[in-house]
């Protein structure tokens, strides 16, 4: 891990149309190389904050930078530029079906190619190459020509890492990547996204519920309620009483073996 910031969040504030008031003043630096985890109830704010960070949600007010630049209120062209270095994991895998392995992940590269080549299909060799490495490094070069729909849940959300993978992006943000996968197969993603981490130095984001993950994967752990930072500091500093601050009185701990 460098001590060069690649994420700086200023007094960050997010009010949707309706009147929610998602974030509220959320500030915090992330340095090159870290596995930062932001934890929380649903609805603390957590999937805003990352659809803020890569701009998918247009921020009400405060400040983003990412590698140095204001990147806050960018549009056109120059966002789209940001957003290559951006790579970007969901909860519920986002990938088209009826496509093989291979075209779901080729998708990750559809802004680097011409409208006619990728309308056709048409990419070149040394993307194809990279997509395949791509699936070698989450565990299923094998799967390259099976359709989507026919993999498990968590064969899913690995097309879905390489598709990000493909960005070779500077920064990958994860929305509750193992919310709907079972417990075993949580740790066996999961530590593709630290093996992501630790070997090819990408910073990561990610947005977890369960602590024991937490404790087993994040260098340094943000927690939000109600929009705002409670708590910022090391998974182990994270002990009953902070467990209770976050979550509430009556919350009890499921842990994920």
């Amino acid at each position: 891990m460098s001590n060069r910031t690649i994420v700086s969040v200023e007094n960050l504030h997010k009010v949707y149309d309706n009147g929610t008031h998602a974030l509220k003043g959320v500030s915090f630096e992330v340095k090159e190389g870290e596995f930062l985890v932001v934890i929380g109830l649903s609805g603390s704010g957590k999937s805003t904050l990352l659809r803020c960070i890569n701009r998918l949600h247009e921020p009400s007010h405060g400040k983003i930078e990412f590698l140095g630049k204001d990147i806050t209120h960018l549009r056109g062209r120059e966002l789209r530029n940001i957003q290559k270095q951006i790579g970007m994991v969901f909860q519920h895998f986002n990938l088209i079906p009826r496509k093989t392995v291979l075209e779901n992940v080729l998708a990750g590269k559809l802004a680097s190619v011409s409208t006619w080549n990728s309308l056709i299909g048409n990419f070149p060799k040394t993307i194809v190459d990279d997509a395949y490495r791509c699936l070698e490094i989450v565990g299923i070069p094998e799967k390259a020509g099976v359709r989507a729909d026919a993999l498990s849940g968590g064969q899913q959300q690995r097309v879905a890492i390489a598709r990000s993978l493909i960005q070779h992006p500077k920064l990958l943000l994860a929305d509750e990547p193992v919310a709907s996968l079972d417990p075993a197969t949580s740790n066996s993603v999961m530590q593709y996204f630290e093996r992501i981490n630790k070997e090819f130095g990408t910073t990561i984001i990610c947005n977890l519920h369960f602590l024991s993950l937490v404790r087993r994967y994040a260098t340094r752990v943000i927690a939000l309620k109600a929009g705002q930072i409670v708590f910022e500091g090391l998974p182990t500093e994270i002990d009953e009483k902070w467990f209770k601050e976050i979550y509430g009185e009556e919350a009890m701990e499921v842990e994920i073996r």
